[in-house]
């Protein structure tokens, strides 16, 4: 996912992430968690994903991560 079309920015907490854009209005989002473990999702720009647990627990890092690429997009 390292290329030079990638979007690279950190979370609050300091974990890094890179979008990349897959397909017309879907994004590849890879984070770098601070203990090193990695997380990965598909995110179709619709706004329609749903990104909750069995409990209705929404993830909050990639909440924030889908926050702050949208907001680096309208810049």
């Amino acid at each position: 996912m390292a290329n030079d079309d990638s979007i690279r920015f950190t979370l609050s907490d300091n974990t890094t992430v890179v979008v990349k854009k897959v397909t017309n209005n879907k994004y590849d989002f890879e984070l770098k968690l601070p203990n090193g473990n990695r997380k990965t999702f598909v995110w179709s720009g619709d706004g329609l994903s749903n990104f909750s647990n069995k409990k209705g627990t929404v993830d909050g890092i990639i909440k924030e991560a889908i926050s702050k690429f949208i907001e680096l997009e309208k810049k």
